[in-house]
């Protein structure tokens, strides 16, 4: 891959991935007692599971891009919180928010992120996913892994952060390269958030017109 390339299929492993409340890396390392290894753990399988489906199924060349974006989005329904991915990227702005914004915001958030990126993972084929390990840090748990390349290139770095709920684990942030996809999309929504006078609806207008012409795209093309 080239680097431009390479950087593409980063931020699209990171959002099928893509967990999307924020790590804390600062704060948290601090408190973090040393990696472990990830030999048999919950959190590495479930991490290693979740790498390989998103590589297996978003790269599969068979099915058409309907196909491809309805895994996405199944992907991010089961194993991710959209409420807390949700609660981040829009920062002190949810509190703002009536409920109705507020899962509008959820649901268009959703559809944004599966059109996207279904088509980004539709470029490529032959990559690996590889857990490599894991550390502790206040009961979460951040497994860090790397995307292999068939060409024998640079492996893309990943961090992913777990936690247990219930009994079963939730990714609830990514870091691709050291870049945290959700502080990315917190940042730019915010900017617009602030031209609409401190309006959710105004990030909520634009969201919709976007989501509308993916959807009015695909349905053309099916």
């Amino acid at each position: 891959m080239t680097a431009f390339s390479r950087r593409h299929f980063s931020v699209a492993v990171s959002a099928a991935l893509l967990g999307l409340v924020l790590f804390a890396a600062g704060p948290q390392a601090a408190r973090a007692q040393g990696a472990a290894p990830v030999a048999q753990t919950e959190a590495a399988k479930f991490v290693q599971e979740l790498g390989n489906r998103a590589i297996l199924e978003l790269t599969d060349k068979t099915i058409g891009d309907s196909e491809r974006v309805d895994r996405m989005r199944a992907m991010l329904r089961q194993s991710f919180d959209e409420t807390a991915v949700s609660r981040f990227v829009l920062g002190t702005y949810w509190n703002r928010a009536t409920p109705a914004e507020q899962n509008e915001f959820i649901g268009l958030y959703e559809t944004l992120v599966s059109y996207t990126y279904a088509g980004l993972f539709k470029k490529y084929s032959g990559e690996t996913f590889q857990v490599l390990r894991e550390r502790d840090i206040s009961g979460d748990i951040v497994v860090y892994a790397q995307i292999n390349q068939p060409s024998g290139g640079q492996p893309i770095p990943i961090e992913i952060l777990v936690r247990p709920t219930d009994g079963v684990y939730r990714a609830i942030d990514i870091k691709v390269e050291g870049i945290s996809m959700p502080l990315t999309h917190r940042k730019e929504y915010a900017s617009v958030i602030q031209r609409n006078q401190g309006q959710v609806a105004g990030l909520l207008k634009i969201l919709r017109e976007k989501s509308a012409s993916l959807e009015n795209s695909s349905a053309r093309a099916n």
